[in-house]
């Protein structure tokens, strides 16, 4: 009985994809929806939530409803979405929400999903998607010491800090998959699985759970996969018939990843170590017609190979953040590629918003006091300031730059000290070579961070030194070399010849890797 049951399976997995996927019938509208139109948001739930997120993407039809009544209004691209609101979607729709730390869910085809969030305590909080039905796809960022992000189903409750793939609730069984990370899974009898990176679980109520390793793990084409065969086959035993299944799926589909991962090439430009902004733009040399996926937003790269998408965040949530690539050929998908830096809180505002002075005629409006003295005068004496001077980045920045130059971005960071403290530095110094090529005097030290720019031709390294001389003669500084290379002729074509780190060796052992 057992090998017709598999046939059974496999019969009704081909119908499916072949003929009854195209069929689906669309959710019924119920009499209290409402047509659709963009939501207009009431400022004070949105100021209160705890969970803040934004429709970034819509597809399709997409309905959401807030509150306690039912009233169904179009989800539409910018609309804010807090806690206790629900989404649902139609056949082939989809909605990708981004949440103000820069994590992305996006809910896809036929599925209801609720979000809720509370607070754990005075900083900490807990968002939960419960999905009522379908699928949530995830990339979240690693959330904060003490803050919890979970999926719940009718099923098993998954509990994550970071990571990448989907969960969903699909025929009384809950499957989650993961492409990144690690998930702790926790069944309604308190039984828990923990699953890592191409590890995927399915937990029935009543036949059990099985933990399968699987290349597919966390990709679109698994998740449709599990779609059909549990739809197709509701009674399938999990940890047999499913298990057979999905094998030989992974199989065939390993090696259509192996074959493309070798005609695939991406070569990603880094990111600074820290930014001080709530943004960044991810840019990539990348094989055209590559797909390209990041935080739920797909791009197809153009015949100029050329990948570049902006991601924005809350200004208010710092610390690490990660941009995980995955990149597709249209069936099969690999991780090519992850982006990380530091989101932090620069000391005072940085040197590009620099305040500027008043306009003299308002200064003159406003006469001086008669007893005034000149600021020469009046400056208090120099004091002993424990003040030192750091340049974001690593001491040794390795740069692969393709143009004839590059343009660094030195930025020095004063520390020890309060902005109030400012007064006593008398000048801040970039050094090129150990040549002045730049002073920045008192009068214009208004932040306690100063970025300067400096152009250096490919395959040169060049050594900097920046000096802060205070009022009380003291002075400190700190060092930073930047090593810009590139051989173009291992570019020619789209196919590079070697790897960026065999590529600098090579430079440096020929001595094309040359001192300023």
């Amino acid at each position: 009985m057992k090998k017709p049951r598999i046939a059974l399976l496999l019969s009704l997995l081909l119908s499916c994809s072949l003929v009854a996927c195209k069929d689906e019938p669309k959710p019924q509208k119920t009499a209290d929806e409402t047509p659709a139109a963009p939501e207009q948001v009431v400022e004070d739930a949105s100021a209160s939530a705890v969970l803040k997120a934004k429709v970034r993407k819509s597809l399709g039809e997409a309905d959401y409803t807030r509150g306690k009544v039912e009233k169904w209004k179009h989800v539409s691209v910018g609309l804010r979405v807090i806690e206790r609101d629900r989404i649902r979607t139609a056949y082939e729709s989809e909605v990708v929400l981004a949440i103000e730390d820069g994590s992305s869910l996006w809910i896809t085809e036929n599925s209801d999903v609720t979000l809720t969030a509370e607070m754990l305590d005075a900083v900490s909080r807990k968002i939960s998607v419960v999905i009522k039905n379908g699928r949530v796809h995830f990339d979240v960022q690693k959330q904060r010491l003490g803050e919890v992000m979970e999926f719940k189903t009718g099923t098993a409750v998954a509990a994550i800090r970071g990571t990448a793939g989907f969960v969903g609730e699909v025929g009384g069984k809950m499957v989650a998959s993961l492409k990144e990370g690690r998930v702790e899974v926790t069944d309604k009898n308190g039984k828990k699985e923990m699953i890592v990176q191409n590890q995927t679980v399915v937990v029935d109520d009543k036949k059990g759970v099985v933990k399968l390793d699987l290349q597919a793990s966390g990709s679109p084409a698994l998740s449709k996969m599990l779609d059909s065969l549990i739809v197709a086959a509701p009674e399938a035993d999990v940890a047999r018939e499913l298990t057979a299944v999905l094998k030989k799926f992974d199989a065939g589909y390993k090696e259509r990843r192996t074959a493309f991962e070798k005609r695939l090439k991406f070569q990603a430009a880094a990111l600074p170590p820290e930014v001080y902004f709530p943004n960044v733009t991810l840019q990539a040399r990348v094989t055209p017609g590559v797909i390209v996926t990041v935080l739920g937003e797909t791009d197809t790269v153009g015949a100029n190979g050329i990948y570049q998408r902006t991601f924005e965040w809350s200004e208010e949530s710092f610390g690490t953040k990660r941009f995980f690539a995955n990149c597709s050929d249209g069936d099969v998908e690999i991780p090519c590629f992850m982006w990380t830096t530091e989101y932090v809180a620069p000391a005072a505002e940085p040197a590009a918003t620099d305040t500027v002075a008043e306009p003299a005629a308002e200064k003159k409006a406003e006469p001086k006091p008669a007893e005034e003295k000149p600021a020469e005068a009046a400056a208090e004496p120099a004091k002993n300031l424990d003040v030192s001077v750091s340049i974001s980045g690593p001491k040794v920045e390795k740069v692969h730059n393709n143009a004839d130059t590059y343009t660094a971005r030195i930025k020095v960071n004063l520390g020890g000290i309060s902005k109030a403290d400012l007064d006593q530095v008398k000048s801040i110094t970039l050094k090129r070579g150990g040549n002045v090529v730049e002073t920045v005097q008192a009068n214009q030290i208004t932040s306690l961070t100063r970025e300067f720019r400096q152009t250096i031709e490919r395959n040169r390294i060049v050594h900097f030194d920046v000096d802060v001389t205070l009022k009380n003669g003291k002075v400190v500084s700190a060092q930073k070399t930047y090593e810009v290379f590139c051989n173009p002729r291992n570019h020619v074509g789209g196919e590079d010849a070697v790897g960026q780190d065999e590529e600098y060796e090579q430079l440096k052992s020929r001595g094309m890797l040359k001192e300023e």
